[in-house]
């Protein structure tokens, strides 16, 4: 778990112009066959806007989902396929006239060489 505060800038008599609790928790479950592992992640998020600026609402809540695979070929090189999936609401994004609810997932391959 992560548990914090980020707070930046100062305006007098007002206190931080950004001033935002955060947590996290996750879990995760990984397993390695040979040259192959498997892992699997869940994420939960929460940002608590605790400032006084209207237009800059820095509140948000998700979940995501990871799954990953990893094959080692030769003893320098990776192979990693992975998927991401988050689904998040943010009060923010209505301000870009887009929902406030996303769900995005991103798909990436990488082939590693290390020396």
């Amino acid at each position: 778990m992560m548990v914090g505060n980020t707070s930046m800038g100062t305006r007098p008599g007002l206190g931080s112009k950004v001033d935002n609790d955060y947590w996290s928790v996750y879990t995760l479950f990984s397993k390695r066959f040979g040259q192959h592992r498997i892992s699997f992640r869940y994420d939960h998020f929460e940002v608590e806007d605790d400032d006084f600026t209207p237009d800059d609402l820095n509140q948000e809540n998700g979940n995501a989902w990871t799954a990953a695979y990893v094959l080692r070929p030769f003893e320098k090189q990776r192979l990693t396929l992975e998927a991401l999936h988050v689904d998040s609401k943010r009060p923010e994004r209505e301000f870009l006239g887009l929902p406030i609810r996303a769900k995005e997932t991103v798909l990436q391959a990488s082939y590693r060489f290390f020396l």
